[in-house]
């Protein structure tokens, strides 16, 4: 690449197709086993959605499929064949597309399937003009949200399997990515992060045992060895492509830094990534005094803030995890619910145009319990006013509680999801007096079940496993997850009804003007990234092509 020359008119076409596009926005979690209480992994994501009320989600079981199928995205033209036998698996869909169209008709953001792999895509990323201009993105018909974990969750029988697959597709001439984005795969043996560099390559890392990995809306890998390919995947002749194409320059002696050569970071990223990124930090490694003190200076910039961290002064539970997909800055200058200040600059982690958010618990078991290995905990909506649901990847399909798996576009009286939902209708009428009590009484009911109920559970399964009574159970999973359930929907009813009393209600009003409301409080609450005029212009003065 030439320095000084005007960017090409594919540049500009690429730039401008950016300007003003929204984003659908979310913040992952990675905890390898050695930085955990008990040795599980956590891959952990929200899926933030374009607004609180058009995605509904709820869960679907994909049986094994004995013949092969052709999957075919509703995002674009891509199609693959699926191959034969499948494997069997439950996930939470973002699409409810017509099957009848002959498409996806589910569209997963995160799920578990019967080999112990978990796979939760994706997360937004972009990469810089300049990657783009040399490897565009494939559009048409390329890899995007929609299709990574419906792709990978019928077929890949290890977390790397699934990685490299992935990986293989990206690099593919006729499939490559028709996004920017970052994906989650994890099994009880590790968990890995893959990103996209441009339209046809990528890196992928394995998270260190004893390390933490967040991600927020932006490429995080930076200072990568590329030959060790135990825990390094990547596609071919990516450090050529970025010499031939000017992205790294070997002779200016400094290490070849992926972000730096592939990432996109403008002005917008300031407010809407960095403080994320700086917030979990804080709540999970206690990295800095705090990100929200008005005393800080600026947010470091991505390449200043580590991939990976170590715990702080003690390792971390599953409620931590829980904690960071629920982080708003609480209680700090920067709390828009707080404050009540939807001008806040700074984009929380937990908003209300959140469809769903989960945490992948990967556990090594005796082969007899293997239905206790891998956990999907599942919050329908907003994570911050919804319970946490634990699914169990040996749960039968046919065992999925009505709750979790009838929601539809408008309200009933019955899922989970429209149930969460009525709640966060009412908080966000007044949030410093409702969220407290609210709040507490999930993480409350959340604490029960894994202290008490759940470890019962787990015993009475592990000690029919041993007798090889694999009906007995399936039985007690079951049971125990309808009954969880039941639970949850009641917890959510009482806390509505405490919440119109608190207001002054009635009663609970009906589902029409609880919508009404949960779109007002959505639109002032919306915190949506638009690529800005002075971002494109950070961009073209940052790319230099031929």
């Amino acid at each position: 690449m030439a320095g000084g020359m005007a960017p090409s008119l594919l540049l500009l076409l690429l730039l401008l197709a950016l300007d003003g596009r929204p984003s659908h926005a979310c913040t992952s979690i990675i905890v390898g086993g050695e930085a955990t209480t008990d040795g599980s992994i956590y891959v952990a994501r929200t899926d933030d959605t374009g607004d609180a009320r058009s995605t509904v989600n709820k869960l679907v079981y994909h049986p094994a499929q004995a013949e092969p199928a052709v999957f075919r995205s509703n995002a674009n033209g891509l199609a693959l064949q699926l191959p034969a036998p499948g494997l069997a698996y439950s996930a939470i869909p973002v699409t409810l597309a017509d099957a009848s169209a002959g498409r996806n008709a589910s569209g997963e953001t995160a799920g578990v399937n019967s080999a112990g792999v978990a796979v939760s895509g994706t997360e937004t990323i972009l990469n810089s003009a300049a990657a783009l201009a040399a490897d565009p993105y494939n559009a048409a018909s390329g890899l995007t949200e929609d299709a990574l974990p419906s792709l990978l969750l019928p077929q890949a029988t290890s977390a790397r399997q699934g990685v490299a697959l992935a990986g293989r597709w990206v690099e593919s001439a006729s499939i490559g990515a028709g996004e920017g984005f970052g994906l989650l795969v994890a099994d009880a043996g590790g968990a890995w992060y893959l990103e996209t560099a441009s339209g046809h390559h990528w890196l992928a890392r394995r998270a260190p045992d004893a390390a933490i990995f967040v991600s927020a809306n932006q490429g995080r890998f930076q200072e990568v060895d590329l030959s060790d390919g135990a825990n390094v995947m990547h596609s071919r002749g990516l450090l050529e492509f970025a010499i031939d194409q000017g992205l790294f320059d070997p002779g200016a002696g400094q290490p070849f830094n992926f972000f730096k050569a592939f990432m996109r970071d403008g002005p917008s990223d300031a407010k809407f990534n960095y403080p994320r990124v700086c917030s979990l930090h804080y709540r999970l490694a206690g990295r800095t005094s705090s990100c929200t003190d008005a005393s800080q200076p600026a947010f470091v910039t991505p390449v200043e803030q580590p991939a990976l961290l170590q715990p702080g002064r003690r390792m971390l539970g599953l409620h931590d995890v829980m904690g960071g997909l629920r982080d708003h800055y609480d209680a700090s200058q920067h709390d828009p619910y707080l404050h009540r200040n939807p001008s806040e600059a700074y984009r929380p982690i937990a908003l209300l145009r959140t469809s769903a958010g989960h945490v992948c618990r990967l556990r090594r078991t005796s082969p007899a319990a293997r239905g206790l290995a891998a956990i999907n905990y599942v919050a329908m909506g907003m994570p911050l006013l919804a319970p946490f649901i634990p699914i169990y990847a040996g749960l039968p399909g046919d065992a999925l509680p009505p709750e979790l798996t009838c929601a539809a576009s408008e309200p009933d009286p019955q899922s989970l999801f429209w149930a969460g939902r009525r709640l966060q209708a009412l908080v966000f009428q007044d949030f410093p007096a409702l969220a407290p009590g609210s709040t507490a009484a999930i993480q409350a009911w959340e604490a029960d079940v894994e202290a008490r109920q759940r470890p019962a559970m787990e015993r009475r399964y592990a000690a029919a496993a041993a007798r090889g009574d694999e009906a007995q159970a399936a039985g007690i999973l079951a049971e125990f997850t309808a009954d969880v359930v039941a639970q949850a929907s009641r917890l959510l009813q009482r806390l509505t009804g405490q919440a119109a009393d608190a207001l002054g209600l009635p009663g609970v009003p009906p589902d029409q003007e609880l919508v009404a409301m949960l779109d007002a409080a959505d639109r002032a609450y919306s915190f949506r990234f638009h690529t800005s005029n002075l971002d494109l212009m950070t961009d073209l003065s940052a790319a230099t092509i031929t």
